[in-house]
């Protein structure tokens, strides 16, 4: 199964965050994972974690001399270029705490996921509380009825390493 791993990429952030992102990269290690950004923060905790291929798909922006890649990036011009090959080569998403491009990427696969006929699992892990605002945000959208409700079926939350294992 390739796993989209969704999280932050800053280096700045608090060491259990990083710490949450090497167990997930190490439980994920009998799948293929695909991430969107590059290897720095929570992301390159998953990614070094995980003993199987990773796919990155990245903007052609962030690409630096400095970068080594183990295997051949997917490179796009736009974000939304971007969202739609990581669409393409995932089978589940999962999110882990991230910032505005985490929260972006997470608003894209849902609304992808209302206007295809093959759904795709969302996973947001709720490390911390630290999904509880924009599960707020979530519940309000289904109560005043903004949104079809079968899309929420596809969404499922965690809070421990063992609800993850539940899910994937």
């Amino acid at each position: 199964m390739k796993v989209f791993v969704g999280c932050s990429s800053r280096n700045e952030i608090a060491n259990d965050y990083l710490e949450l992102a090497e167990k997930v990269g190490l439980y994920l290690k009998d799948h293929s994972l695909v991430i969107g950004g590059t290897f720095c923060g929570m992301m390159e905790k998953v990614a070094l974690a995980n003993s199987q291929k990773v796919q990155q798909i990245i903007l052609k922006d962030y690409i630096t001399e400095e970068m080594n890649f183990e295997n051949s990036p997917i490179l796009c011009d736009s974000t939304f270029l971007r969202m739609n090959e990581i669409w393409k080569h995932a089978d589940v998403f999962l999110f882990l705490p991230g910032g505005v491009g985490t929260l972006a990427e997470i608003l894209m696969f849902l609304e992808e996921n209302r206007m295809q006929k093959k759904k795709k699992k969302i996973i947001l892990y709720n490390y911390h509380n630290y999904y509880n605002k924009v599960l707020l945000f979530f519940e309000n959208v289904k109560e005043k009825k903004f949104g079809n409700s079968e899309i929420w079926d596809t969404v499922f939350i965690v809070n421990s390493m063992k609800e993850l294992q539940e899910q994937i």
